[in-house]
């Protein structure tokens, strides 16, 4: 048979330009009272998604015959995981919750389509989230989308399958003085490149950042999801974080998934959180809830399994700044949260945090 080709859509361009304009409509919203009084406050959440697979048979095909019926296996997956019904129960963790910006990653869109880029959707986590928020009376805009993965590939089914991986946040456009601006959006300069069947794949990752000013108090805000496979790999992008998005003198946020086991130092990926925070980071679940572990992943990768299969804490918000930490707690995490179906709503389970910001040298008087 001929060597299927795997195809890269253009990404950057157009994630950046739908994000300056949801930025701007968030911005420009008039702000209800917020529920807390509290003005020195702000509630911020991470959760990954779960675009529905592991990769795993596509990484164990070594023909162009056994990629392509991996790429229908994997389609298969993700659809099975029920991606609409899991962004609804998401959603209503955040209408628990009332974050004021939420971090999100693989919130991931799956196409499909023949004699071009594919442009059928099939799954669009991203959306399925926004429409169930809307639908719930909830105010959230996305103001950030950092594009990852854009490939297509053939499958047995007659069709090419596309899988677009991407990461963004959301702000409450109905919270309490809340003023955004400075959004920054980057892929990283080293990236996990692996051989297939088919070529090369590069795995982009990146990160978003936005400053935030409430009642005077400056913060920025930031978001990534580092590499999961190669540890190295994952140490360089964390130092590249550090020295770009969390170049700021403002006090920094950092909630995202940074796929590096923060409960055990005898995990090789690690070094990654030890370097974040020896860059002058502090872990909010470590500082408020040790010695409980908090572990966020993972379920199992068709998040059907009925009891938790959490055992590692890889999704975290991590501070920078003379922040105080009011609460912090897991979301996703009980049978309870599951859905109707029975699934869980990610493979992770979401962390969110109520804190208290520092005060800043251009707080109001």
């Amino acid at each position: 048979m001929p060597k299927p080709k795997l195809r890269k859509a253009p990404i950057g361009g157009l994630g950046q330009a739908v994000a300056v304009a949801a930025l701007a409509a968030a911005t420009l919203m008039p702000g209800l009272v917020a529920a807390r009084a509290d003005d020195g406050l702000v509630r911020v959440m991470t959760q990954n998604m779960d675009e529905g697979t592991d990769f795993v048979e596509l990484s164990a095909a070594t023909t162009p015959a056994q990629f392509v019926a991996a790429v229908t296996t994997t389609y298969n997956n993700i659809l099975a995981t029920n991606p609409a019904e899991r962004a609804a129960a998401m959603a209503r963790e955040i209408v628990k919750q009332r974050p004021d910006l939420v971090a999100l990653q693989e919130a991931s869109v799956l196409r499909t389509g023949t004699g071009g880029p594919a442009t059928t959707v099939k799954s669009d986590l991203l959306q399925s989230l926004l429409d169930a928020l809307a639908g719930l009376g909830q105010h959230y805009a996305v103001v950030a989308i950092v594009p990852g993965l854009d490939a297509q590939a053939p499958s047995t089914l007659g069709f090419d399958v596309r899988l677009t991986t991407q990461d963004a946040i959301l702000a409450r456009t109905d919270a309490d003085d809340l003023v955004l601006s400075n959004l920054q959006i980057q892929h990283f300069g080293i990236n996990l490149t692996g051989h297939s069947p088919v070529g090369p794949i590069t795995i982009t990752r990146g990160w978003a950042a936005i400053d935030a000013k409430r009642h005077g108090r400056s913060f920025r805000f930031m978001t990534t999801h580092l590499d999961a496979v190669f540890p190295p790999v994952q140490l360089a992008q964390a130092a590249e974080l550090v020295l770009t998005a969390g170049a700021t003198t403002l006090p920094v946020i950092l909630a995202g998934d940074l796929n590096s086991t923060a409960d055990s130092s005898l995990d090789p990926s690690f070094p990654t959180y030890q370097a974040v925070i020896h860059a002058g980071f502090t872990d909010a679940w470590q500082a408020k809830r040790a010695p409980d572990p908090g572990f966020t992943c993972c379920q199992a990768p068709d998040v059907h399994n009925a009891t938790s299969l959490l055992n590692h804490r890889i999704d975290l918000i991590l501070l920078r700044g003379a922040f105080g930490i009011a609460d912090v707690s897991l979301i996703g995490n009980r049978p309870a949260d599951r859905t109707p179906s029975g699934l869980w709503p990610s493979d992770h389970a979401g962390v969110v945090a109520t804190l208290r910001l520092p005060r800043t040298s251009d707080q109001d008087d």
